[in-house]
């Protein structure tokens, strides 16, 4: 996952289903990032940074392709739902995670 200076975000996965969770987490990531950067500014302070070990912590347990491909799901199900068609999901993505 990147940044592409002056054009937004870039995210790529080894599954559309990991990608499109990880471009969702991260576009939020970023919404709330812009809004404790303005809120602190108000009040004349800088935003309290998390310390790497919470970091690295958070990423064991939320960050694997496994995880993204597993959170990822919903979206593609609530779009069958909603548009009546039926997606067909790799049956070896799982193992190749």
């Amino acid at each position: 996952m990147t940044h592409a200076k002056n054009h937004g975000i870039l995210v790529a996965t080894d599954t559309i289903e990991a990608t499109v969770h990880f471009f969702v987490a991260l576009e939020k990531s970023c919404q709330v990032q812009l809004m404790a950067d303005a809120a602190a500014a108000g009040t004349g302070t800088k935003p309290i940074k998390i310390p790497p070990k919470d970091a690295a912590i958070t990423h064991a347990v939320v960050g694997s392709m496994m995880g993204g491909w597993f959170s990822g799901l919903p979206h593609f199900q609530l779009l069958e739902t909603q548009e009546g068609v039926s997606f067909k999901f790799a049956s070896n993505a799982v193992s190749k995670l």
